[in-house]
């Protein structure tokens, strides 16, 4: 990911005067000690919980995709006991400043057979890969069923070690609209850990019924529709998502990709507008152009070319320029952009037939119909651009 050269000149001029209290941090699903393989979820509980609460408040946190993308290339096995060499090597190969890991166990009386009735013990520990050295250990132990209030004190505990010089709300943390009902926890990280799409669906349909403001399976809701081109339900739960989550800018993101799909390209535009705000990523300004062109404003040329800037090789933001580029009759930088695309990608036909119409001078199509569709960027990585963002800060935390 590539922000445009305004963007980074903007977001310069911003890191000079503002200093910097943010961390990356890798969050390793907890291990399971118990002898209940039926409670593996609660590790990845524990590890999205943490994720959630640190990036709440300003640090860089390694999503799950990040996460598994780390064990792939060191061929780790996701749920084994890791040496401590090996969680420093996983947390340099992605670039974190800390990793968090720990581990759990549960008992449950002899004459019971609910887990959920269950103690657990939670530990969490620290590296620090800037200095390499341990960071603090803490331990939680209470019932199973308040899995959510333990949680929430381990995120406390980690933040006053991130951030030892920022007044933490112990109150704010533990307030009961931050705690979840224990099955619906459970729902969501199920819905997570599974493999097949109606079985997730059912899994964060039932989270959501189980604890209505819980908004991480609602996100995910989202995530499941618009894979699968729902884009009407793809908007109503991806507008679940309130504007003091951290997922909130992505969920914008992803509600223009879903706008623009159903056609509603004054919505995509005044959401991918609204976002480029706060989040100058080529991406965004590829979408805003996108939704500028299908509305017919001259504009989308400008915001192509921003997307261009920070990515100058990228050949879908090429392709859109040139489509652009050609419907303003523009013809002979139309046909340089996406000769160049044709050029990486022999085997487009459709910029190749564009190509071939820039050099024909054909602007339309016969009975009015489009040359070619825009193409849309999906993915929102705000990790990484937080990522750059603190590379361009000096670290001020002294941590």
């Amino acid at each position: 990911m590539r922000l445009c050269r305004a963007a980074l000149v903007v977001l310069g001029l911003f890191c000079y005067c503002v200093p910097a209290f943010t961390a990356s941090v890798l969050v390793i699903p907890f291990h399971n000690n118990s002898q209940y393989p039926d409670l593996e979820w609660v590790g990845e509980s524990i590890s999205e919980t943490l994720k959630s609460e640190l990036g709440a408040l300003n640090e860089i946190v390694f999503d799950r995709d990040a996460v598994a993308k780390g064990f792939s290339q060191l061929s780790l096995k996701p749920g084994a006991t890791f040496t401590k060499a090996t969680l420093i090597r996983l947390g340099q190969t992605l670039d974190a400043d800390y990793i968090c890991y720990g581990t759990y166990n549960a008992t449950l009386s002899p004459d019971d057979a609910q887990l959920k009735n269950s103690s657990v013990q939670v530990t969490s520990r620290f590296i620090d890969l800037r200095k390499l050295h341990d960071g603090p250990s803490v331990t939680e132990a209470g019932k199973l069923s308040d899995l959510s209030r333990l949680e929430q004190h381990l995120a406390w505990e980690a933040l006053k070690y991130l951030q030892p010089g920022q007044n933490l709300s112990f109150e704010q943390f533990m307030a009961p609209g931050k705690l979840v009902r224990l099955e619906a926890e459970e729902s969501y990280i199920r819905g997570l850990l599974s493999t097949n799409k109606d079985q997730q669906e059912k899994w964060f349909a039932q989270a959501v019924v189980l604890d209505r403001h819980f908004t991480n399976p609602a996100f995910e809701l989202g995530n499941l529709y618009l894979s699968q081109k729902d884009y009407r339900q793809a908007l109503r739960w991806f507008g679940e998502i309130p504007a003091a989550d951290r997922r909130y800018p992505e969920a914008r993101f992803k509600m223009g990709v879903a706008a623009f799909g159903a056609g509603d390209y004054e919505s995509a535009a005044k959401i991918f507008r609204e976002v480029s705000k706060s989040f100058p990523m080529n991406e965004v300004f590829n979408n805003l152009g996108a939704a500028e062109n299908e509305l017919g404003l001259p504009v989308a040329i400008d915001d192509f070319r921003h997307a261009l800037d920070g990515d100058p090789n990228n050949t879908t933001y090429l392709f859109n320029l040139g489509l652009a580029l050609l419907r303003n009759n523009s013809f002979d930088e139309a046909i340089k952009r996406l000769q160049v695309v044709v050029d990486r990608r022999p085997q487009d036909a459709e910029a190749r037939q564009l190509l071939n119409r820039a050099k024909a001078r054909q602007t339309s199509l016969p009975g009015g119909k489009p040359l070619a569709p825009e193409r849309l960027a999906t993915s929102f990585d705000a990790t990484a651009y937080r990522q750059l963002k603190a590379m361009l800060q000096p670290h001020g935390n002294g941590s």
